[in-house]
């Protein structure tokens, strides 16, 4: 007579191992997981649709979208890494703000900033 129900599995000291410690699958070139520069881009795109269902499915789909929205992030990253963005929260520009202006007037805006700073010459 046996102990165990004729359609239950015989148990091994192996299967135990295995269930404890799962093997994992290696992570592929089709991984879920986005940089951080695809995550930028990605969330400059949402906001820029209000976070729509179907555009954000397009952006997804579409490759020359996602490389123009990878530029933007690009260049708001190296932004954000630049002693500018002081120089813009000073004035009250937002950084789309502050890119959007010639660069003239981002000279003299700088130089603004370091004379109330107490830098300037």
């Amino acid at each position: 007579m046996t102990t165990t129900r004729p359609h239950a599995l015989p148990w091994t000291f192996r299967q135990f191992v295995a269930d404890l410690f799962p093997t994992r699958r290696p992570v592929t070139a089709a991984s879920p997981v986005l940089t951080g520069r695809e995550a930028t881009a990605r969330h400059l795109f949402g906001e820029a649709v209000h976070w729509s269902r179907l555009d954000m499915l397009e952006y997804d789909n579409d490759a020359r979208l996602r490389g123009g929205w990878l530029a933007e992030a690009d260049r708001r990253i190296a932004h954000a890494g630049s002693p500018d963005r002081h120089v813009a929260a000073h004035w009250g520009y937002t950084a789309a703000e502050w890119l959007a202006l010639p660069a003239i007037v981002q000279v003299d805006k700088r130089e603004g900033f370091y004379q109330a700073r107490g830098l300037g010459s």
